[in-house]
C-alpha cells in the first residue's frame, strides 16, 4: 500500500511537471465523459429507467393483437388498447394476477378560485394505486370504493409535482372543491413524490376514477361499450407465476371473452368471427410501464449514444497516443530504473497510476460538462416536444455510469502503452538510446495504429453525421402540402368548460369571425385535429358502387373543418369547392377528400357528387356528398407517407372535442399574439387557449427528434476530426523528430523539399489509406442498421461517403503541413550530429 501511494505522489509530479500535457490529456477525456454522461443521463431515463413503484418487475403490459371493430383510440399501437367491458372482464381472473389496472389519459379545464388553467389528467381504476404500491404524500389515494358507480365519485388525486407547483405544496389543498372539466370534484389526495404515472413523457397532474369518463370526457362515455377501445391495461403478476404461464392461465376466459365481444359486433361474417376467436391476449414486460415513448425515441437516442461512445473511444486513442509518445522520451528514465532493480510490473503499475490520475481529472471535469449539457438537453426536450417526466438531475445510476466510464477509460488508454513501454528488455533499451532520443520502429509501428483507429472511428461519425444532416434537410425541403410563412395557432377545448353540441359549433362559430377581423389577419379557419402533432382519427367507410372487400382496406382518416380552410392555409383545390357557410347541420351532408383517397376509391372515376357512408355493413346507405378534392397534406408528420384522407364541415362531424384555429397574417403572426387571447376572451372569459404558437414551430417540434440527431452528430463529427487531426499531428511531428539523422542525409545527398514532404504526405496518406479500409465498410453497415431513422437517402448515399472522405482527407493534410514543414528545414550538418 505504501509502494502504491508512492506511485501515487510519483504519478502528480510527473503530470504537474508537464502541464501542456496534462491539460490536453485531461480535457479530451472530459470532453468524451461529459458528452456521454449527458446522453447516457436521456438514455437512461427513457429507455432503463423503471417505474418507481412496488416490485416493477412483477407488473405487465396486455396486448391482443388482431381486429378491432368500433371505435379505437391509440397513440400508436392499438393492439395495447381495451374496451371498458373487456377489461373489467380479464380484471375478473385472480388465479394469475394481483390486481389488473387500467388509464387513459384526458386533456383538463381545471378551475380554482376563478381562475381557469390546463391540465393533464388520468382516468384510472380504483386499484390502480393499491396495484402499484403507490401511496400518498398527504391524504389518501383512491381506493375501489371510490371507482363503482357512474359519475357518482367526483374525486381528484393531484399529483406531487402538480401540488408543489401550482399549489406551492400547501396541505390545506385536502377537501378542496375544484372545477375539473366542468364538474365539481374534491382533492382527497398528493400521490406520493416521484409517481408520475405508467407512461415514460406522460406526467398526469391529476388522477380521477375510471367511472367519472362521462363528465371528463362529454362527447364519449364508452364504459359500456364493446366497441368503444380507450383503456390501456397492465396487471401485476402472482408471485412465482412467470409471464409464460399467465398467459396461458388467462388464455381460456380471453376466448369467452372474445365470444361475448362478437355478441356486440353488427353484421359480422364467419371469417370475422374466427379473427375474433384466434385473438390471443400477450403478456409483456411492463416494469418499464408503457414504452411509447421508448418505441418512438429508442432508435435515435441509440444511434446518438453509439456516435457519442465513438467520441469517447477516439478520445481515448487520442490520449494513449500522448502516452506513447510521453513515454517514449521517458525511456532514459525507465532504463536506469531497470537497471536498479525496479521490475516490469512495478514500472506498468506506475503508468498505469499515471493514466487513472488524469482519468480522474478528466472524468471530474466531464461530469460537470456533462451536467451542464444534460440540462440544455432536457430543457430542450421539454420546451420543444411537450415530453414530460424528464429530469436533469444526478443520481446514483449518472454518477455510477460517469465513474465507470472515468475507470474503463483510465484501464483503456493506459494499459496498452503502459505494456509496450515497459516490455522493452534493458538490452534493447540501451541500444534504442544508443542510436535515438526516442523509441524504435516498432514503437512508431503502434502509434500509426492507434491514428488509422481514429481516421476510421471518425469517417463512421462523419458519414453518420452526413446522412442525418441530409435526412434533415430532406425533411425541411419536404412539401407539406400547405404555407407555413405567416401562420400562426392556437387550440381551446369548450366542451371542458360545459358547451354542448350547439353552443360549441355557434362558439366556434364566433371566435373564427372575430379573430378574421383582427388587424393584420388576412384569413382564420379551424380543424379539429391539429396539423403535425402525431393525432389522427380514423373509421371505416361504405363507398357508393364499390364492394367492400377488405374492412382494413375501408379504414380511412377524417378531420372536421371550417369553411376557408384550405384557402387560409393555401392547400391546392384540384376540383370541385370547399367548405362554405351554408354547410350546415341541417343542410345535406358534403365532404372533401384527399388526392391520395380520390386514387384509391375512384381510380376510374369522377369522385364529384359521389356518396360514402361512415361505418359498414348491409344497412349503411352512402349519404355524405363529395364536393371537391384537395392536394394531398402532411397531416400527423413530416415524414409520413400519404394517406387517404376525407374532410368533414365541423357543424356536421357532431361532438367536437378540441379545434386548433389557423390564423394567416399580413406580418410576423406573433405581433397579433395578445389580439388573438382577447379575441376569444371576448367570447368566453373563462375558455383557456393553449398551444399559442407559429406553424414554423409546430414544424419544428414535429422534427425535434431529426433536429436533436443531425445538431449532436454534426458536433460529435467534428470533434473527432479535431481528435483525429490531433492524432495525425502528434505522431507526424514525432516521425520527423525520430527521422531527423534520415532526413538531413537525404537532403545533404540532393533530396529536394518536394522529396521530403512527399516522405511525410505517404506516412499520413498509409494511416488515413488504413483507416479508410476499415471505417467505409463499417460505416455502411451501420448506417444499414440505422435506415429507418433517415428519409430520402439510402444509407450508401455514395455523394456522402465521398465528401467525408475527402473531410478526413483535408484534416490529414492540415495536420501534417507543420511537421512537413520542419522537416524541409532541417539542417544537414545540425541532423548528422543529432542523437
Amino acid at each position: 500500500m505504501r509502494s502504491l501511494w508512492q506511485d501515487i505522489q510519483f504519478g502528480l509530479r510527473v503530470l504537474g511537471k508537464n502541464p501542456g500535457f496534462t491539460l490536453i490529456a485531461v480535457l479530451t477525456l472530459a470532453l468524451g465523459i461529459g458528452a456521454n454522461t449527458a446522453i447516457f443521463s436521456i438514455l437512461h431515463q427513457v429507455l432503463l429507467r423503471k417505474l418507481p413503484v412496488h416490485n416493477p418487475e412483477e407488473l405487465v403490459l396486455l396486448k391482443s393483437p388482431g381486429p378491432k371493430t368500433g371505435h379505437v383510440w391509440s397513440d400508436g399501437d392499438d393492439t395495447e388498447i381495451f374496451s371498458y367491458p373487456l377489461y373489467k372482464g380479464i380484471s375478473q381472473n385472480t388465479s394469475v394476477f394481483n390486481g389488473v389496472i387500467a388509464r387513459y389519459q384526458f386533456a383538463a379545464s381545471f378551475a380554482d378560485h376563478g381562475q381557469t388553467d390546463r391540465a393533464s389528467g388520468e382516468l384510472v381504476s380504483g386499484n390502480y394505486f393499491e396495484t402499484l404500491g403507490v401511496h400518498a404524500a398527504i391524504g389518501r389515494v383512491l381506493t375501489p370504493a371510490d371507482d363503482q358507480t357512474q359519475g357518482a365519485h367526483p374525486l381528484a388525486v393531484l399529483s406531487h409535482g402538480y401540488w408543489t407547483q401550482h399549489f406551492g405544496g400547501d396541505p390545506s389543498v385536502l377537501n378542496r372543491s375544484v372545477l375539473i372539466n366542468n364538474t365539481e370534484m374534491t382533492i382527497v389526495g398528493v400521490a406520493q413524490q416521484g409517481f408520475t404515472g405508467v407512461q415514460i413523457g406522460q406526467a398526469p397532474d391529476l388522477f380521477v376514477p375510471l367511472m367519472m369518463k362521462g363528465q371528463m370526457t362529454p362527447l364519449r362515455n364508452g364504459l359500456d361499450d364493446w366497441n368503444d377501445h380507450w383503456l390501456a391495461v397492465l396487471a401485476r403478476l402472482k408471485s412465482g407465476v412467470s409471464r409464460e404461464q399467465a398467459q396461458a392461465g388467462i388464455a381460456s376466459e380471453y376466448r369467452a371473452l372474445m365470444e361475448q365481444q362478437i355478441a356486440h359486433i353488427k353484421n359480422i361474417d364467419a371469417k370475422g368471427r374466427d379473427a375474433y376467436l384466434n385473438k390471443k391476449l400477450v403478456l409483456y414486460d411492463g416494469a418499464q410501464g408503457r414504452t411509447v415513448m421508448q418505441r418512438d425515441s429508442g432508435p435515435a437516442i441509440m444511434a446518438l449514444f453509439a456516435m457519442v461512445a465513438l467520441v469517447l473511444l477516439i478520445a481515448c486513442t487520442n490520449v494513449a497516443n500522448l502516452l506513447l509518445a510521453q513515454g517514449a522520451a521517458r525511456q532514459r528514465e525507465f532504463t536506469i530504473r531497470t537497471a536498479m532493480g525496479a521490475t516490469r510490473f512495478r514500472i506498468i503499475r506506475q503508468l498505469i497510476v499515471e493514466s487513472f490520475l488524469c482519468a480522474l481529472a478528466g472524468g471530474g471535469i466531464g461530469l460537470v460538462l456533462g451536467v451542464w449539457l444534460m440540462n440544455l438537453l432536457t430543457r430542450a426536450v421539454l420546451s420543444e416536444t411537450g415530453i414530460m417526466g424528464l429530469v436533469a438531475r444526478v443520481d446514483t445510476s449518472i454518477l455510477g455510469f460517469a465513474v465507470g466510464v472515468t475507470l474503463v477509460s483510465g484501464l483503456l488508454f493506459g494499459l496498452i502503452p503502459a505494456w509496450r513501454v515497459a516490455r522493452a528488455t534493458l538490452t534493447q533499451s540501451l541500444k534504442d538510446q544508443a542510436t535515438n532520443v526516442s523509441a524504435g520502429p516498432g514503437h512508431v509501428r503502434f502509434r500509426k495504429v492507434l491514428v488509422a483507429g481514429q481516421v476510421a472511428f471518425t469517417l463512421l461519425l462523419l458519414i453518420g453525421a452526413s446522412l442525418f444532416m441530409r435526412t434533415l434537410w430532406n425533411l425541411r425541403n419536404q412539401n407539406l402540402g400547405i404555407a407555413t410563412d405567416n401562420l400562426i395557432s392556437f387550440s381551446v377545448q369548450p366542451q371542458l368548460n360545459g358547451y354542448k353540441a350547439e353552443r360549441n359549433v355557434a362558439l366556434l362559430d364566433q371566435i373564427r369571425q372575430r379573430l378574421a377581423a383582427v388587424p393584420g389577419v388576412r384569413s382564420a379557419a379551424s380543424s379539429e385535429i391539429a396539423l403535425l402533432t402525431g393525432t389522427d382519427s380514423g373509421t371505416n367507410i361504405t363507398v357508393e358502387g364499390r364492394p367492400s372487400v377488405d374492412k382494413d382496406d375501408d379504414h380511412v382518416n377524417f378531420n372536421a373543418l371550417s369553411p376557408n380552410y384550405f384557402s387560409t392555409m393555401q392547400i391546392p383545390l384540384l376540383n370541385g369547392r370547399e367548405f362554405r357557410e351554408s354547410d350546415a347541420s341541417t343542410s345535406p351532408k358534403v365532404a372533401l377528400i384527399n388526392e391520395t383517397m380520390a386514387q384509391k376509391f375512384f381510380p376510374s372515376r369522377n369522385p364529384l357528387g359521389m356518396h360514402f357512408a361512415l361505418g359498414g355493413g348491409n344497412g349503411v346507405k352512402p349519404d355524405i356528398e363529395i364536393v371537391g378534392v384537395v392536394k394531398d397534406v402532411q397531416e400527423d408528420h413530416v415524414r409520413s407517407a400519404h394517406r387517404p384522407y376525407f374532410y368533414l364541415p365541423y357543424s356536421q362531424a357532431g361532438g367536437l372535442f378540441a379545434m386548433t384555429f389557423y390564423v394567416r397574417t399580413q406580418q410576423d403572426p406573433l405581433r397579433v399574439a395578445n389580439d388573438l387571447r382577447a379575441a376569444v376572451k371576448e367570447q368566453d372569459a373563462n375558455l383557456p387557449i393553449y398551444e399559442l404558437k407559429t406553424v414554423n414551430r409546430v414544424v419544428d417540434e414535429d422534427l425535434f427528434a431529426e433536429r436533436m440527431v443531425a445538431g449532436l452528430s454534426a458536433m460529435f463529427g467534428g470533434l473527432a476530426a479535431i481528435l483525429a487531426a490531433l492524432g495525425i499531428y502528434g505522431v507526424l511531428a514525432y516521425l520527423v523528430l525520430q527521422r531527423t539523422r534520415e532526413i538531413g542525409i537525404r537532403i545533404a545527398l540532393g533530396a529536394g523539399t518536394g522529396n521530403v514532404r512527399a516522405l511525410v504526405y505517404r506516412e499520413v496518406g498509409i494511416m488515413v489509406a488504413a483507416g479508410a479500409v476499415i471505417g467505409l465498410p463499417a460505416a455502411y453497415g451501420l448506417a444499414q442498421y440505422a435506415a429507418s431513422l433517415l428519409f430520402g437517402v439510402t444509407p450508401g448515399y455514395l455523394p456522402i461517403y465521398l465528401v467525408s472522405l475527402a473531410i478526413i482527407c483535408a484534416v490529414a493534410l492540415a495536420a501534417c503541413y507543420v511537421p512537413s514543414r520542419r522537416a524541409t528545414r532541417i539542417d544537414p550538418i545540425v541532423a548528422l550530429r543529432y542523437e
